[in-house]
């Protein structure tokens, strides 16, 4: 792509040269032709910097909501991306100006060839083009370069804002998705999909576990519950940690059904796994509580959520460690 605009700007910038045969054949020119000249090459110019820019032709970036921990590292890159525009806005006033330069030079020449009497005279006047349009040329090489060393910077620093955005969308300790990512997504599925169920887990007696072995050991244990999720998730099931031992699922085009059996066996799973802090301790049996419903048509994600809240309410307060289903659907 930028091998081409360069190409472009190249032929643009020798239009002084057809326009000087042109003048010497037909002793006249359009103004309008100069325009041309001028105005071509900063429409280029102006595709060439916005090619750079966002996906799909959008020309833009678009952020998501970012947590306070990555606030600072996507505030620090809008700010050098901000710097880098307007260093480009700057290459571009000072093309514009070259450019004007250029288009008057033409302006004179035509003014002036009526009166040429002798081929010295002309001779001149294709000297001084010719010297114009060496300086443009050289003016638009000097642009291209810098230009494509502004799009390399464009490109780290939109990579660097992806990179912080991702994080702020993540949960530190288990590196799913945290509770901002599970909103987004959630919004998005009701979207896509009418028809998804919502799984919410959480680990029974956490608070206990961190008494007793420390948080050090609670973290372990957060860690690998996590791991059993996205082992279990289906390849569009999205999990997420809502906070502290809380979880959730968002899983499109399943039945409560299935999403129930899906909900056991990550319950089964966690309860079978033997724990051992080192040596001959062991923490002891660790489970979980799951509640699952299926959306409702037309119920918005808010109240979707509560529900299926409610169900690993009841899943709590039925003795733990247990599936609830909300098939009133």
């Amino acid at each position: 792509m930028w091998l081409f605009i360069r190409r472009a700007l190249q032929v643009i910038g020798l239009c002084g040269v057809v326009a000087l045969g042109g003048l010497v054949w037909r002793q006249s020119i359009d103004n309008s032709f100069i325009e041309a000249c001028v105005f071509g090459m900063m429409a280029l110019t102006a595709i060439a910097v916005v090619a750079g820019f966002g996906d799909g032709g959008s020309g833009a970036i678009a952020l998501m909501p970012v947590e306070q921990g990555a606030d600072s590292v996507v505030r620090v890159a809008e700010q050098r991306f901000a710097a880098d525009i307007a260093l480009v806005v700057k290459l571009l006033q000072s093309h514009l100006t070259a450019n004007t330069n250029y288009s008057e030079t033409l302006t004179r020449a035509n003014a002036d060839l009526p009166q040429l009497r002798s081929t010295e005279e002309i001779r001149t006047v294709v000297l001084t083009l010719i010297d114009e349009n060496r300086k443009v040329q050289a003016k638009i090489d000097e642009l291209s370069k810098s230009l494509d060393e502004s799009v390399n910077k464009f490109e780290k620093l939109r990579s660097n804002l992806a990179e912080a955005n991702d994080k702020a969308m993540r949960d530190a300790l288990t590196g799913l998705g945290n509770r901002r990512f599970f909103d987004q997504e959630l919004s998005m599925a009701l979207e896509d999909d009418p028809v998804v169920c919502l799984m919410m887990c959480d680990l029974d007696n956490f608070k206990a576990i961190n008494d007793k072995f420390g948080h050090a050991v609670g973290d372990m244990v957060l860690k690998q519950f996590a791991d059993i999720l996205n082992a279990a998730a289906r390849r569009d099931d999205l999990a997420a940690r809502l906070g502290g031992e809380e979880f959730a699922m968002v899983m499109p085009s399943v039945s409560p059904v299935d999403a129930g059996r899906v909900a056991d066996h990550i319950r089964r799973q966690l309860e079978a796994k033997k724990w051992m802090l080192g040596g001959s301790v062991a923490l002891g049996k660790v489970t979980a509580s799951f509640g699952v419903a299926r959306r409702r048509s037309g119920e918005t994600a808010a109240d979707f959520f509560k529900r299926a809240d409610a169900a690993l309410y009841r899943a709590k307060s039925d003795g733990r460690n247990r599936v609830v289903l909300d098939l009133d659907a």
